[in-house]
C-alpha cells in the first residue's frame, strides 16, 4: 500500500510549480503560457487550462475559445505534463 501511494505522489503537481510553464501542442507547436485553470465548482474538476500566447501570433486549436491573448482549451486535451504541457493539437 505504500508503495502505491509514494507513486501516485510522485505524480501530483502543485499550482505553483505549473503555473507559467510552456504548453505545446503533441506536434511540438509552442502556443504560450499556462496563465491559469478554470474549475467547475460542483465537482471541483478542472475543465479548462488558460494560456497566455502572445498578441501577434495566430494561435487556433480545435475546441478552444480565444479571448484577445488568452487561449481557453478543454482539460480533456491534455495529454502529459512534464517540463512542457503537451495538448492534442
Amino acid at each position: 500500500m505504500t508503495k502505491e501511494r509514494e507513486l501516485i505522489k510522485g505524480e501530483e503537481k502543485l499550482w505553483a510549480d505549473i503555473k507559467g510553464y510552456q504548453v505545446a501542442t503533441n506536434s511540438a507547436r509552442i502556443l504560450g503560457i499556462l496563465d491559469e485553470l478554470t474549475i467547475d465548482e460542483k465537482t471541483g474538476k478542472i475543465t479548462d487550462i488558460v494560456i497566455q500566447t502572445q498578441q501577434d501570433r495566430s494561435v487556433n486549436v480545435k475546441g478552444a475559445k480565444r479571448e484577445g491573448d488568452r487561449l481557453s482549451v478543454p482539460f480533456g486535451k491534455v495529454e502529459k505534463v512534464g517540463e512542457f504541457i503537451i495538448i492534442s493539437g
